[in-house]
């Protein structure tokens, strides 16, 4: 791909990009092209005018994917200057490139109550949406009223929460539609209550995460439905005797046997391979089969 062949956008291309150095893993191949927009007309430029034939891939803070060691064909897009946020009586209106950490700490400044349970996940704001990130009796669906966004080849278009019908660590996004912002509703709270709330969820998380480490979080989906009463993704780990596995620089926490780390040098490949371990151990020894939470991206595989 040569620069040439491209819409003239202000925001940047970046050519033959590596991103292992934006994986949370620190693994995975190049992109042919990376392009950052300006700000969402900038996007809108950039859609409505590119090669017809050119693959796009959206891609947020990288918090929960596992990128091919082969990379990414076509263009990669990454929203980190959509980072606005409008605060309005009883809603606000944040764009995709923000981080829940940002957003919620100016938040609590503010004395304001939104997402602040979300406070130990590293994405982004529109990550978030697109995989209704969320914990334990908590997911940002609970406060989302509407989501904005491109749908291709460049038309602006807005969708409602409700017509959405989001489910567990699943958005249920177009995959034709580029979330660029969400309104989310607000709630007055005092803000020494949220920043206590805020401290307390990072306490729990240093004690409870490998934190510090090339880490994608939970690796695994919390069972439902058919997987034995009450159990989580860790336990039925732990239970078929996978909580000290590992293949070549990837390896199960010892912290929590629901993240993975690499331990240096790993590749996207021995991760995949660790997570078909873990698949395939767990419902041998449980007869349940575990879903993945990670997101595999790109080619190859």
């Amino acid at each position: 791909m040569q620069r040439n062949e491209l819409p003239e956008v202000r925001g940047e291309y970046k050519f033959n990009f590596s991103l292992k150095s934006l994986s949370f893993f620190k693994v995975g191949g190049c992109c042919d092209v990376l392009f950052i927009p300006a700000d969402v007309d900038d996007l809108l430029q950039f859609l409505s005018k590119k090669p017809e034939n050119l693959e796009v891939t959206i891609l947020g803070n990288m918090s929960n994917v596992l990128i091919s060691d082969y990379g990414i064909s076509g263009c990669v897009i990454q929203l980190r200057h959509l980072d606005k946020i409008e605060f309005y009586d009883n809603y606000v209106e944040v764009q995709a490139g923000v981080l829940l950490s940002k957003f919620i700490s100016e938040c609590a400044q503010k004395g304001i109550s939104c997402c602040e349970k979300l406070f130990c996940i590293p994405g982004s704001v529109g990550g978030a949406v697109c995989m209704n990130a969320g914990i334990p009796g908590f997911e940002i669906s609970d406060v989302l009223i509407s989501v904005s966004g491109i749908s291709f080849p460049g038309v602006p278009k807005i969708f409602l929460k409700d017509e959405l019908n989001m489910a567990y660590r699943n958005g249920n996004i177009p995959r034709d539609f580029i979330v660029t912002s969400a309104k989310l509703k607000t709630f007055a709270k005092d803000n020494n209550a949220i920043l206590s709330e805020i401290k307390e969820i990072k306490a729990k998380r240093l004690k409870s995460q490998p934190i510090g480490q090339a880490t994608c979080g939970s690796t695994f989906k919390n069972p439902s439905g058919t997987a034995p009463q009450g159990a989580k993704a860790w336990e039925l780990i732990k239970r078929a005797g996978c909580d000290r596995l590992s293949v070549g620089g990837a390896k199960v926490s010892e912290k929590h046997c629901n993240f993975l780390i690499n331990t240096g040098g790993a590749k996207a490949s021995d991760f995949v391979e660790l997570i078909e371990i873990i698949k395939q151990k767990v419902f041998e020894e449980t007869g349940y089969e575990l879903q993945e939470e990670i997101k595999r991206i790109g080619s190859k595989w």
